[in-house]
């Protein structure tokens, strides 16, 4: 979030006393993130502690909190996991808001930079991850793969239908990104298309699942300055096929370029046996929340400024144009079979 919560600091420095038992010297919002609905802050005690504060509006995902936790309680030191209340919870709620304080880590989390030996470090962790077995009891709310695209169809079945063609009163982002919409209806359809099919053949399948954080990219990757990695940012976490994970791999036509980072992240990881199909399904996947999440900060959020607007609609001209790249390596990839591969059509 880009934009400070509207709580404000007072509540929440009286939350962290009582709950956590922290008295903030200072506490500072950090506009980080891309997630208009959270917040963060970091706190320094009166001890010169830092501190994480995030502050999330909306229902909580309880299991966001609780996996990271149980990873970390099975060893996996790089896990960044949220620290227990006074009453040993992992979260607190103050007014319409819930408060998760973590420990701080400085470093980085650009798209770019990340090492060799730091990819392969990420391999070894999410090694870990996905051998990792859930506790006997399980953890009731954590989701589990279902390979149903019927939500997200519905969803853009009904933006377009009634509010595609509304242009009373419109911002100039929802204009920019009504425009785009039309201009690339055929491809966003095309996306649709892709996930039924493929959901299709998934679903004869019974791909095992793991512990997936679901939503692995350089962003929720923090470098501190030894050089270390830390996984951030579990808002995601499902059980899935070991493929949710491997999204940043993308092939060439010619399977000769990688993103970077992708050779040493397997180093790490050791060998896998990758399931094409459903790698390609979340691929399409990925594409089509990312557009209906813009669509819906751009024309539905009230509490969003222009300027954040203004970013979600450039995002979501980004996102479709991921989205015939992905096609255009799918179409020729030579791990899926013709009928499996559905072109994205573009206007001209």
């Amino acid at each position: 979030m880009r934009e400070q919560p509207s709580v404000s600091t007072e509540v929440l420095c009286a939350c962290l006393q009582e709950h956590y038992n922290l008295i903030p010297a200072t506490l500072d919002f950090l506009p980080l993130g891309l997630d208009y609905r959270a917040g963060v802050y970091r706190i320094v005690s009166g001890q010169g502690i830092s501190y994480l504060l995030k502050v999330k509006s909306g229902s909580l995902y309880e299991s966001g909190c609780l996996v990271p936790d149980y990873l970390r309680d099975q060893g996996i030191a790089s896990v960044v996991a949220p620290l227990p209340t006074r009453n040993h919870a992992l979260w607190a709620r103050v007014e319409d808001w819930t408060v998760i304080v973590y420990p701080f880590h400085e470093g980085e989390t650009s798209w770019r930079g990340m090492t060799d030996e730091q990819w392969k470090e990420t391999g070894f962790i999410f090694k870990q991850i996905h051998q990792a077995t859930l506790p006997s009891s399980g953890i009731e709310s954590l989701r589990k793969e279902t390979f149903d695209p019927t939500n997200y169809a519905q969803w853009i079945r009904t933006f377009e239908a009634q509010h595609l063609h509304e242009s009373s009163g419109e911002s100039a982002a929802q204009h920019a990104l009504r425009s785009s919409w039309i201009e690339n209806q055929s491809t966003i359809h095309a996306v649709v298309a892709s996930l039924e099919k493929l959901a299709a053949v998934l679903h004869r399948r019974n791909l095992p699942c793991v512990i997936c954080h679901a939503d692995l990219h350089p962003a929720n990757l923090l470098r501190d300055r030894m050089g270390r990695v830390f996984v951030i940012d579990w808002d995601e976490v499902m059980l899935a096929p070991k493929e949710r994970d491997f999204l940043f791999i993308k092939e060439s036509p010619t399977d000769s370029e990688t993103l970077p980072g992708t050779p040493a992240f397997f180093q790490g990881y050791g060998q896998a046996d990758i399931d094409w199909i459903a790698l390609t399904y979340y691929r399409y996947e990925r594409v089509i929340q990312d557009v209906i999440a813009c669509a819906e900060n751009v024309c539905f959020r009230d509490d969003l400024g222009e300027e954040s607007r203004a970013d979600e609609a450039q995002l979501f001209q980004d996102v479709l144009a991921e989205g015939g790249e992905i096609d255009a390596a799918t179409h020729a990839s030579t791990h899926l079979s013709p009928e499996l591969t559905v072109p994205i059509r573009r206007n001209a």
